[in-house]
């Protein structure tokens, strides 16, 4: 009855039986290998193919969870955007630049272009424009008007100058990936490219127009 008491505990507790207690032969079996007792022997067979199992059974349960892990943090990584990472890095860089006087004393302080239509107000820091793509470092901010008669911050763009239009290079190698949605703005001679990290944008987070700005 003991050995059938440790089994019932091991089941119900989880714990593996094998370490449960030590086993002597002697307690069970004579000198010449007969058994002393029948039925403990029997019971005791029992309690060891059971504690072989129960070990087995904890031991697959084990790689199961691990490959389900490991499966799990695979498919993380392929549904990861490669461009997601360096877009982690800008919103960390330009929180300040939630409050649109910030933005002004860091020197984004030239409204370029006026209200235009899925887009908003261009700010404009002239000091960081030059030929290189830095994703830290937007060279214009997007705002929109928000219900209490301020701005909200909703995007960034990204300004290459261009000095020939008639040859313009090649569009900035931009975030990884091939997400980018880089245009030509004739007017500035630019390539230009928005990052919507302030508001959601239906059409793609670099999509250059979003509707839900009127």
């Amino acid at each position: 009855m003991a050995i059938l008491v440790k089994v019932i505990e091991a089941l119900s507790t989880g714990r593996s039986p094998v370490t449960e207690t030590k086993i002597n032969k002697r307690d069970y079996f004579a000198s010449d290998g007969i058994p002393k007792n029948s039925s403990t022997a029997l019971g005791q067979t029992f309690y060891n193919v059971g504690a072989i199992f129960l070990k087995r059974k904890y031991l697959c349960m084990l790689v199961f969870i691990a490959a389900n892990i490991l499966m799990s943090c695979q498919d993380d990584d392929q549904n990861h955007d490669p461009w997601q990472g360096e877009v982690d890095q800008l919103r960390s860089a330009i929180t300040s630049f939630d409050d649109i006087e910030s933005a002004k004393d860091k020197g984004y302080n030239a409204e370029v272009t006026g209200y235009v239509t899925n887009m908003g107000f261009h700010y404009l820091n002239a000091s960081i424009l030059d030929d290189k793509f830095d994703v830290k470092n937007p060279e214009i901010l997007v705002y929109v008007p928000d219900d209490h008669g301020g701005l909200k911050f909703v995007a960034v763009e990204y300004a290459v100058p261009i000095a020939d239009l008639n040859n313009p290079p090649p569009a900035p190698e931009g975030f990884k990936g091939d997400a980018d949605v880089w245009e030509i703005n004739t007017e500035f001679k630019l390539w230009t490219l928005h990052a919507w990290v302030g508001m959601d944008n239906p059409h793609g987070i670099f999509h250059p127009h979003n509707p839900n700005i009127p």
